[in-house]
């Protein structure tokens, strides 16, 4: 028996280091509702960028730009050939928390448009309460630090 055992345990063990490894690799990468590197930062609900100065949405699932052409509605994964000019990184975006915004485009037209349509530089706001610190400069202004030696 003993030598029955021996030769049935070499042929195993045999037969398990020389067996090649069955690993099966799947790498898969969904990325729902990522954002584009243009977009904007932060955490807010909503599946579509609205762009007022040139009238143009983008779907964020599916990563298409979304506009009107002679009464239809165009799916397409880069802008218009009318607005490859247009810089994403700084214009205007405004977050469409809407599944279907273009069933009423008027009513963002004319919430956003008016106010939007004319590319302006991101206005950076400071408070304007004037204080006593280090930037204050009125005291010097007045004539308080001439020193008469």
């Amino acid at each position: 028996m003993k030598k029955k055992i021996l030769p049935i345990t070499i042929l195993l063990s045999i037969f398990i280091i020389n067996t090649p490894d069955a690993q099966v690799r799947v790498n898969l990468n969904v990325n729902i509702g990522q954002r584009p590197a243009w977009g904007l930062p932060g955490n807010y609900a909503g599946d579509f960028y609205y762009f007022p100065e040139i009238d143009v949405y983008y779907n964020i699932p599916q990563r298409r730009f979304v506009y009107l052409d002679r009464g239809n509605w165009i799916y397409v994964n880069d802008l218009p050939r009318a607005y490859r000019g247009f810089d994403l990184y700084r214009g205007q975006k405004i977050v469409i928390n809407d599944p279907n915004p273009f069933i009423r485009p008027n009513y963002y037209r004319e919430r956003y448009g008016r106010q939007y349509m004319a590319y302006r530089p991101p206005v950076v706001i400071v408070d304007k309460r004037r204080g006593h610190d280090r930037d204050d400069d009125r005291w010097e202004r007045r004539g308080h630090d001439r020193r008469r030696w």
